[in-house]
């Protein structure tokens, strides 16, 4: 049987645990170059996806068992849901941004001049920074955008962006 005072004081801490909400995010891009985002690019963010921890593995065949052994970590993949403005302001960002990364004649520009640092930070209860992690990464992907006459909501899209080097120098 279940001990009732162990119950009341569990349901007790858990209504005075401060949970995060998803909602408590605020991103940053900065670039050091000339694409550097609209300046209230947060507020276009709907969304946000990412996997901060991926250790790579390979397996290893060794008589009848198999062996797992760790190998690396995986570059973090960050992608974000996007509304925009009836100017495009997003979308002409970061279509700006990827021009820049393969030239006309077919040569790839140098790293330093497409990474960009993407910073999330966790916002308090109080709505000020809290903790921040962040990723040198390069744009690799403007998502699908999709128009319809049958909805009344906001236009969104995805945009990705794919971590540069997984050391933080």
């Amino acid at each position: 049987m279940e001990d009732f005072n162990k119950l009341r004081l569990l349901a007790r801490q858990i209504n005075r645990t401060a949970f995060q909400h998803g909602w408590q995010f605020r991103i940053e891009i900065t670039s050091g170059h000339s694409a550097d985002p609209p300046t209230d690019f947060d507020i276009y963010v709907k969304d946000l996806t990412y996997d901060p921890i991926t250790i790579e593995t390979e397996n290893e065949k060794i008589g009848g068992h198999t062996y797992t052994w760790p190998v690396g970590s995986a570059p973090v993949t960050v992608s974000m849901t996007m509304r925009d403005n009836v100017d495009q302001r997003i979308r002409k960002w970061f279509q700006a941004m990827t021009d820049i990364i393969v030239k006309p004649d077919g040569t790839i520009e140098l790293i330093k001049k497409i990474e960009v640092q993407v910073t999330k930070y966790v916002l308090n209860p109080d709505g000020t920074d809290g903790e921040s992690e962040y990723w040198w990464a390069i744009p690799t992907t403007l998502g699908a955008i999709t128009n319809n006459r049958d909805e009344a909501g906001n236009i969104e899209f995805p945009i990705t962006f794919v971590q540069h080097r997984t050391s933080p120098a």
